[in-house]
């Protein structure tokens, strides 16, 4: 073992040498916009630290570099392409999505064996990942589960009646994240999480450790801005070991279980048990050199991992931040529960999967507040291979890092006019279909679109129609107004809580 005098040299040598590695990547990373024509940013003291909100971040580089269609920017020591212009951005999304296929985030397996999932991987394997998954997402099987999804409904709707006969004010963001890992539990792994009622939960307590080290994985990023192979060496984590052994252990008690009994669930985590077997089937008799199974027990819980995150995080961000808006908007509230009302009444009362075409405010109220508030607020694009723009003089050259920037977009008044407004009028019918394409990107667009999105989108309705339907929201003397992001969050979270106040309507004859 080394002496603390001769380790503390090592130590200082080799940060010296990470720092001139990265001062000569800046340099070259300059040159490189400078001699292509793209116009730039320099980058300022938040280059390895920031210390705002990432989206704001973006929105402010965003502005900078107007009236420009894109230019180079620093985030977190790397430097990225920002896309400004709207049909650059359908062309990087969609139309030319074989060039962007990838999201180039740095993620070794190795190290983060939940990394292997669909919002990570990249190439032919999550090509074949996601065509096996999409059909989990279906209507029909999306109709199947949804009596599920009301009995989640109806445990929210008695916890409110509990917690009300106490005090009428509630935190909303804790109470809808409780929701959503209940929903996400009962409809997709079948999982009976008890999340509600029990503050104590595991699965609660699991979900609060989602929130990532903010500076931990800053530095991170930079060390793999200078070169990826770092954080291998240093064995350098970037999801929590107690996620990792929490879910994995979850996935291979579920796998066994089913595979024991004879009863099959009609969820994901059925698929994806269905999806291994069938695989396995046919790589039997094989040589084994040639057998490189693509679902494996590692695909499997990572799987699992993200569904969970993206559909309790997501969900429970947006519910939250739809009843902050409708509590400051009474006239929109009451126009939402009317047309709830309505539509139930002519229905005797019966909620199932196609009620909700039947309810196209409600939808707008849902857009308008993922406008106002996407829950990330830009996507990630590598360059996999030099792309020409045929409209433009525009290169991105191979392993150019593209970044759109969703909130930036989305506030824009050039296409969101009066962007601090909440109108759900925006999407109306009339309105809807004069919305810039490639402007409003809450879950993303082209082949790497949320593949989850529908299901987000009935449980947000689901939840809505039970809170409006039976009680209305208010502000309270602790409601933030306006709402400031939390500085260091992955999602846009507000830095403080959504407290609201709860009033049961009177029941009518």
């Amino acid at each position: 073992m080394l002496p603390l005098p001769s380790l503390a040299l090592n130590l200082a040598a080799l940060l010296l040498l990470l720092v001139a590695c990265f001062v000569f990547y800046v340099k070259k990373t300059h040159v490189h916009w400078r001699r292509r024509g793209v116009p730039f940013l320099r980058p300022t003291q938040d280059v390895v630290l920031s210390r705002r909100n990432k989206s704001l971040t973006i929105q402010e580089r965003y502005r900078r570099l107007a009236p420009h269609p894109c230019g180079g920017v620093w985030l977190a020591a790397k430097p990225y392409l920002i896309v400004r212009d709207p049909q650059i951005v359908q062309t990087v999304l969609i139309k030319a999505f074989s060039h962007f296929t990838d999201r180039g985030l740095i993620m070794p397996e190795d190290i983060d064996p939940l990394s292997a999932n669909l919002f990570n991987l990249s190439g032919d394997r999550w090509k074949n990942i996601r065509i096996k998954l999409i059909h989990s997402f279906s209507a029909v099987k999306l109709k199947s589960i949804f009596i599920l999804l009301e009995e989640c409904t109806k445990v929210l709707d008695k916890y409110l009646q509990e917690k009300l006969k106490d005090a009428p004010e509630l935190e909303v963001r804790d109470m809808m994240m409780r929701f959503t890992i209940d929903v996400i539990g009962t409809c997709a792994f079948g999982f009976d999480c008890k999340t509600i009622f029990d503050a104590e939960s595991e699965f609660r307590r699991v979900g609060l450790k989602f929130a990532p080290n903010w500076v931990r994985m800053a530095l991170r990023e930079a060390v793999a801005a200078v070169h990826p192979r770092i954080v291998s060496w240093l064995n350098w984590k970037n999801i929590h070991p107690e996620l990792e052994h929490f879910f994995t252990r979850v996935t291979e008690d579920t796998v066994r279980a089913r595979n024991q009994s004879p009863l099959k669930r009609k969820d994901f985590m059925q698929l994806l048990i269905n999806v291994q077997e069938e695989e396995r089937k046919l790589l039997q008799g094989q040589d084994p050199k040639d057998q490189e199974p693509l679902f494996t027990d590692q695909i499997l819980a990572g799987q699992v991992f993200l569904f969970f995150v993206a559909g309790f995080e997501s969900s429970s961000i947006t519910l939250s931040y739809c009843l902050y808006e409708l509590a400051l908007n009474p006239d929109i509230m009451d126009k939402l529960h009317d047309e709830i009302h309505q539509v139930l009444d002519a229905r005797d009362g019966k909620l199932d999967y196609d009620t909700f075409k039947e309810m196209p405010y409600l939808e707008c109220v849902i857009y308008e507040t993922l406008r106002k508030y996407p829950t990330l607020g830009w996507l990630d694009r590598i360059c996999t291979k030099t792309f020409e723009d045929p409209n433009s003089s525009l290169i991105i050259d191979e392993n150019t890092n593209v970044i759109i920037p969703v909130y930036a977009l989305h506030h824009d008044p050039q296409y969101f006019p009066n962007p601090q407004k909440f109108d759900p009028e925006r999407f109306n019918a009339e309105n809807k279909s004069s919305i810039v394409p490639g402007t409003y990107l809450p879950f993303g667009a082209g082949p790497r679109i949320c593949v989850g999105m529908r299901f987000a989108l009935l449980e947000i309705k689901a939840a809505l129609t039970l809170i409006i339907g039976k009680y209305t929201v208010h502000p309270t003397e602790r409601t933030p107004i306006p709402v400031k992001f939390q500085h260091r969050a992955f999602f846009n979270i507000s830095n403080q809580g959504l407290h609201l106040r709860f009033k049961e309507r009177p029941k009518v004859a």
